[in-house]
């Protein structure tokens, strides 16, 4: 089958949690180098967003994807969907050394694009989606439909974030719907004072305000999720990894646990984490780093180039307690931040060693785990996947790939018993995409640029 059509499966493969990262969508993202890491070293340990908007699949090590073999940090990547390569943190060229500190975000499942890329530049031009309103010139959009009311037809808005109350603020990601509030909860570097904020957006008008600072971050990896008021993310402070909780009722008592893996030392870094509210647990999943050897590997690879085995595993969210559970097995590695729960199942992107993308189902009661195929879909144009969400209403998982032939972003669905993939609408106006992405209702939303790349909220009805 078209190894395009194969890509299709990995809904998300790239979280810079991105944010700041953006993903070139006609690039070789589809690439088989799933552990590929640029050697970029900056001079000092640097906090921001990384690699998850990179191509091809990564492993889950939460704190080295970001990282070369010799444990310096990497900056954050910009892709461009109208061609290949990777810009600087600026804005142009690659593999570049900043001079100062820049907001980056660990990669914290593995391999990312080559290149570095911030946010900087002019506004630029952008166009209505389908059944949307005008994007205007500067790429600003107020009065989005609030999260929930919409009728079923497709139309997508483009929102400039509102900083104006914190102009230092750079690299929003983490991003979580709460439809009940109508908020978009997540967090932001102040490149100022050098420290990480957990904030709410208003959709409607891109408005960011600080909820409470967080003490002690150095990078963050994108990965968030959130289910009836409980915000969880994974962040890096020194030489620790903390699984992050914030209660948006009291966001001042916010807690900071690292993994525990006593019962099991083996086990690398969790990551793909999910929320299950009704029995207070986390799934994600970890690799066995026990036989990685000392050579020049990168992450995820043991000498040679074998892929770590992976597990399914729980995380006691008061402890940080990892447990593991069923090995993913036959497979060649797990898609950069592509999970999803829907209550009984958690869901996982791979690829396996012989047929390509597939996704992984697994029951949360026995841990038993399924396997999709490779997928088909309506346009064998479409590179590039990104987004992975599922909706509780339809059972239907939602995410956004790139029209090679039509050359604009598109809005798709997958249909989990059909394995089918549908273009549901145009995303006019978009040429860069990170993977940083949030479901609620009908309602979609991600991180998204123009040519500008200036990092804006895109809000998807559907």
């Amino acid at each position: 089958m078209n190894r395009l059509l194969t890509m299709l499966l990995c809904l998300l493969v790239f979280s810079c949690s991105l944010a700041g990262c953006l993903d070139d969508n006609t690039d070789e993202n589809d690439s088989e180098e799933d552990t590929t890491v640029p050697e970029t070293t900056p001079e000092e340990p640097v906090n921001g967003t990384g690699g998850n908007s990179g191509g091809g699949i990564g492993d889950s090590d939460n704190t080295g994807g970001s990282e070369d073999d010799d444990g310096d940090a990497v900056v954050n990547e910009t892709g461009d969907n109208t061609g290949s390569g990777g810009g600087s943190n600026s804005g142009g060229g690659s593999g570049t050394t900043p001079s100062e500190p820049t907001n980056q975000t660990d990669d914290d499942e593995g391999s990312s694009d080559d290149g570095t890329g911030g946010n900087t530049g002019d506004t630029g031009d952008g166009d209505s989606s389908d059944g949307g309103g005008d994007t205007t010139d500067d790429n600003t959009q107020s009065g989005t439909t609030a999260c929930g009311s919409g009728d079923g037809t497709y139309s997508a808005t483009m929102v400039a974030f509102d900083i104006s109350a914190n102009p230092d603020f750079t690299n929003i990601g983490g991003i979580e719907i709460d439809c009940s509030s109508n908020l978009i909860y997540g967090y932001v570097w102040d490149s100022v004072e050098e420290i990480e904020h957990f904030i709410s957006v208003d959709p409607s008008n891109g408005a960011v305000n600080s909820l409470v600072e967080l003490t002690g971050i150095d990078y963050v990896t994108g990965i968030a999720t959130y289910a009836g008021g409980e915000y969880f993310t994974i962040m890096r402070g020194g030489s620790s990894v903390y699984l992050v909780h914030v209660s948006v009722a009291d966001p001042s008592q916010y807690s900071m646990t690292e993994f525990d893996f006593t019962n099991h030392p083996e086990l690398d870094d969790v990551s793909g984490i999910e929320y299950d509210q009704a029995n207070n647990l986390i799934y994600g999943y970890a690799s066995d780093g026990s036989n990685t050897g000392s050579g020049t590997a990168g992450p995820g690879q043991q000498q040679g180039g074998d892929v770590e085995p992976m597990y399914v595993v729980t995380v006691d969210p008061v402890t940080g307690l990892v447990t593991k559970h069923t090995e993913l097995e036959d497979i060649a590695g797990v898609a950069q931040g592509a999970s999803a729960f829907d209550g009984s199942h958690y869901y996982l992107t791979v690829r396996t060693e012989d047929t390509g993308y597939s996704m992984a189902k697994i029951d949360v009661l026995d841990f038993s785990i399924s396997y999709s195929s490779v997928l088909s879909s309506t346009n064998e144009d479409l590179e590039s996947p990104n987004g992975f969400e599922i909706n509780l209403n339809n059972g239907l998982i939602y995410g956004y790939a790139w029209d090679s032939v039509a050359e604009e972003e598109v809005f798709i669905s997958y249909e989990i018993s059909s394995e089918s993939i549908v273009q549901v609408g145009v995303i006019s106006g978009v040429q860069y995409v990170t993977t940083d992405s949030t479901n609620g209702a009908n309602d979609f939303y991600a991180i998204m640029s123009g040519a500008d790349r200036v990092l804006k909220l895109i809000h998807i009805q559907y």
